[in-house]
């Protein structure tokens, strides 16, 4: 079956090349992203979802974007199907023009604002202030580009994980914005690191269990049992459905990742699958991540894990996605409406969060006091 997913898959692997042409199109032209490791766009395949795409020098082994009477269309072994462009946000277009640091980690993931901290001097501040970070949320709410923020922490070697420098910033956001902030990063070595997550205003936490995709693999410096541990605790401090982690697919037996899905499901933690590249470049890849898409929904009922605090992101694959990978395309869309879609919802949300928010640091002080801590 021709999937919405089987394209996606097939964009991510193999990159898609503009001419001269369509490359200056006004549609085209607003959605190109400069960067490292090279050109990106963001393509829409179907509503409610998205794939990023790297840009090719050239059409050899690539997928290619053409005009037809106007409208785009993308090139695939033969067949040309409408696609739309996401025009990058004016706020991110103008920082790319300076190229200022906060151009050079800051992205849109779907409505998602992804920023990207490491801490710099030995330790002693973030490479973005606290300034440019609110600056950039406000550019952004402003533009209604964005519906959420994603921070986004690089490894280091602190125990906290560098959280120490992150609880002003997080603690800035809430107070001037009405917004769900999620962490992703590294899991800190001690548990009550996560309580302080929650603590400072963090409403979901993402600790990925092959690390961050890419670049470096939480093996060699996080220890799976680690992760575990870190994402079970995690389950018990933060509400239902906002405990996250990714895996990404290799060229082992299904069975091992489903068994892992599995486990983290029982766990109360909501598992997504990383699509990169390097992972999806047997011919076996689509099979095995349809038959993993399945047992992730399967999964995630079997144990009524709450789905709505997901959303539409451009290359993880979650238990929302099913039908763009398994089902006839004009049956395709997500299975729950994210409550960030929803303004009666949202709010709903926002109001039991705090209040949740707010007894659980009650508790925890309490439970301090009483064993004399």
């Amino acid at each position: 079956m021709d999937t919405y997913g089987r394209l996606k898959m097939e964009l991510i692997r193999r990159g898609v090349y503009l001419s001269d042409e369509v490359r200056v199109f006004p549609e085209v032209s607003m959605g190109i992203c400069g960067g490292y490791p090279g050109e990106e766009i963001s393509l829409t395949l179907a509503e409610d979802f998205i794939v990023k795409v790297v840009l090719k020098p050239g059409p050899e082994g690539s997928l290619s974007l053409k005009l037809h009477e106007g409208k785009l269309r993308l090139v695939n072994a033969g067949k040309n199907e409408e696609v739309g462009v996401i025009p990058l946000p004016m706020f991110i277009k103008s920082q790319m023009q300076e190229r200022t640091p906060v151009s050079e980690n800051v992205c849109l993931d779907g409505y998602c604002l992804n920023i990207f901290l490491r801490m710099m001097d030995k330790g002693q501040r973030l490479n973005l202030s606290q300034e440019e970070i609110l600056s950039i949320i406000q550019l952004a709410f402003e533009e209604g580009a964005a519906d959420l923020v994603q921070i986004n922490m690089d490894y280091c070697e602190d125990k906290d994980r560098g959280f120490r420098l992150l609880v002003p910033v997080v603690e800035a956001i809430k107070k001037k914005f009405k917004t769900f902030v999620t962490f992703k990063g590294f899991p800190p070595q001690d548990k009550q690191t996560v309580d302080q997550m929650y603590a400072a205003g963090i409403d979901m936490v993402n600790f990925p269990f092959d690390g961050f995709a890419g670049s470096v693999k939480s093996g060699e410096i996080v220890s799976s049992k680690q992760v575990h541990d870190a994402l079970e605790y995690a389950v018990g401090v933060f509400p239902e459905g906002t405990v996250w982690t990714e895996l990404v697919p290799g060229p082992g037996s299904i069975t091992q990742i489903k068994s892992r899905i599995d486990h983290l499901t029982r766990q109360g933690v909501v598992p997504m699958l990383k699509l990169e590249p390097a992972s999806i470049t047997v011919g076996d890849a689509l099979p095995k991540v349809q038959e993993a898409v399945l047992h992730l929904e399967y999964a995630a009922g079997k144990e009524r894990l709450a789905l709505k605090w997901l959303y539409p992101n451009c290359r993880s694959v979650t238990p929302l996605d099913t039908l763009f990978y398994t089902g006839k395309r004009e049956e395709a869309r997500l299975a729950v409406k994210p409550i960030y879609r929803s303004i009666l919802g949202k709010k709903a949300s926002e109001g039991f969060a705090a209040l949740r928010r707010k007894l659980r640091i009650k508790n925890v002080s309490d439970s301090y006091e009483s064993a004399g801590l």
